[in-house]
């Protein structure tokens, strides 16, 4: 009986999981320089690009944080995050997906991608999609941008009329995509403010802010799940919910997430070792597993 509530929970945990995807790998630090020549034009409408393989050369490609999230003590999901600069220009990538005997019962991926450009240190988004699988069943949505505000969102299957007028336009400058969320809090990071206090984020349908407090340091043990020990840095997160939520969905409602960063090597500051998931379907944590540097190397974890 336990087992099957378990499960039913995990099945609510995975529907709900794309709301927290992108902030599974907030202030993340690590970044290097590609090609500008690598980055697809921003008005593209491709699919979002597998990750390259672990195995796979990648000298001048940048960085990967591979995660592993647990849920009632199961291995639930798998998080791969990429992250790019150069020359003014950004680019960030995630893949989630379900895992373990979870992944086996419950088929779920998430794949996002957010390109734009840098402006006196401030992430203007030119091009956001994300795919979210779910047994088979897929949603898709793209964000084109001008001068960095939201012009047009294409959904698929469609968003209907009152989704597209839930948020006004007044509500729209100044808020970026979950992905290029990321990237700005990636950017603070490395100015050494861990906590970004506010940032607003619209994912074309719904618009919250993402806010960030201190947690002040504590040493963290490993385990068999959770390989990294030592001192850690905290930041809270949670959200408020501006505008298009419909009555009665709860979704990111008293949901927060406790990150720990520490600074493992990678030679560019601190970022997330753990992360404690507090959700109104329950508690989860994910665990930094591996961490790959310039030309595939191995920074922290084990090779596969």
């Amino acid at each position: 009986m336990r087992y099957c509530a378990i499960l039913a929970a995990m099945q609510v945990t995975l529907r709900n999981a794309a709301l927290a995807a992108a902030f599974i790998a907030l202030l993340a630090t690590p970044w290097a320089a590609i090609r500008a020549s690598e980055l697809a034009d921003p008005a593209e409408r491709a699919a979002v690009p597998a990750l390259s393989p672990a195995g796979a050369a990648r000298s001048s490609e940048g960085f990967r944080l591979t995660y592993d999230v647990y849920k009632s003590g199961f291995r639930a999901l798998s998080l791969k995050f990429d992250m790019t600069l150069d020359g003014g220009r950004y680019r960030t990538d995630a893949r989630l997906e379900s895992a373990g005997i979870i992944g086996w019962l419950f088929e779920w991926r998430l794949d996002a991608v957010s390109r734009g450009r840098l402006q006196d240190a401030t992430v203007v988004p030119q091009y956001h999609r994300f795919a979210n699988s779910w047994r088979g069943r897929v949603r898709t949505v793209e964000i084109a941008y001008q001068a960095g505000v939201p012009s047009n969102v294409q959904a698929e299957p469609p968003y209907g009329e009152d989704v597209q007028r839930a948020v006004s336009a007044d509500l729209l400058p100044g808020a970026v995509d979950p992905m290029s969320a990321v990237t700005a809090i990636v950017l603070e990071n490395t100015t050494g403010a861990l906590c970004r206090p506010t940032t607003a984020v619209y994912d074309g349908r719904r618009r919250y802010d993402a806010q960030l407090t201190p947690l002040g340091t504590k040493i963290l043990k490993a385990s068999n799940f959770a390989p990294y020990s030592g001192l850690a840095e905290g930041c809270h997160l949670s959200f408020e919910r501006i505008a298009g939520f419909k009555e009665g969905d709860e979704r990111m409602k008293n949901m927060s997430i406790d990150i720990w960063l520490a600074d493992i090597g990678i030679g560019v500051g601190k970022i997330p070792v753990r992360l404690e998931l507090n959700m109104p379907w329950g508690t989860g944590f994910a665990h930094l597993v591996q961490a790959r540097g310039v030309d595939n190397k191995l920074v922290f974890g084990e090779a596969e």
